[in-house]
């Protein structure tokens, strides 16, 4: 483990008394009650989660996992084992690969959902928005965020499977841009990175096996 992870580790455990610390052979475990105050447009969240994160020693390669054990009824995105969809793996990847902070993967990811927990038990609604959970979720990030038809998504795909990446082509966009001067951003990065690779590559065969099974279906209404 980075000597970087270690003190980022041990900073959240100081501020944060009620967590525990626990280590196995590929990974670390926080877990106890997580005390936070989020603040977004002046509207602020406070109180305490049973949590439990584990992050593993080769972060920022893996995606960490937060994990949920009092969560407001009905509330999606959390699967039955507590584990939570804190985002796409594209979005967490992208992230993580231009800030290499332990720290700031909790205040991105696992601060927004903590607040979305508070917001929904008061209001029963989503502060952020309500995107899908699931696959069709996860396939709306390609292509709000990231401005892409699901027609590019697949190539997207098939250039990250393939390792065609080269950065002087037309983007996959359309845009009229080479690529390294567009999405290339959003691709080299699982290019480069062989467990971003086969993490992408998992939740794209979700995503595409879900896609056509739902097209399949319309098409034979």
């Amino acid at each position: 483990m980075s000597n970087k992870l270690v003190s980022e580790i041990e900073c959240i455990l100081e501020n944060q008394p009620k967590l525990t610390f626990i280590e196995s052979a590929d990974e670390y475990t926080i877990q106890g009650k997580y005390k936070y105050s989020l603040d977004y447009n002046c509207c602020i969240a406070q109180g305490e989660r049973e949590i439990k994160l584990t992050v593993n020693k080769n972060f920022p390669n893996y995606i960490p996992e937060l994990y949920i054990f009092d969560p407001p009824k009905d509330i999606e995105h959390i699967y039955p084992n507590g584990k939570v969809c804190l985002a796409t793996i594209g979005e967490m990847i992208c992230f993580m690969n231009e800030n290499k902070s332990f720290i700031a993967f909790v205040e991105r990811f696992v601060h927004a959902f903590l607040y979305t927990l508070d917001w929904f038990e008061k209001y029963k609604t989503y502060p952020f928005g309500d995107r899908k959970h699931g696959y069709r979720g996860a396939l709306e990030y390609y292509l709000d965020d990231l401005g892409l038809t699901t027609e590019q998504y697949r190539k997207m795909v098939a250039m990250i499977y393939f390792n065609q990446y080269r950065g002087h082509q037309p983007c996959i966009c359309g845009s009229g841009k080479r690529l390294r001067d567009c999405h290339g951003q959003y691709i080299l990065p699982f290019i480069k990175n062989d467990e971003y690779k086969q993490e992408f590559l998992k939740e794209a065969s979700s995503i595409l096996t879900e896609d056509n099974t739902h097209e399949n279906r319309n098409s034979s209404k």
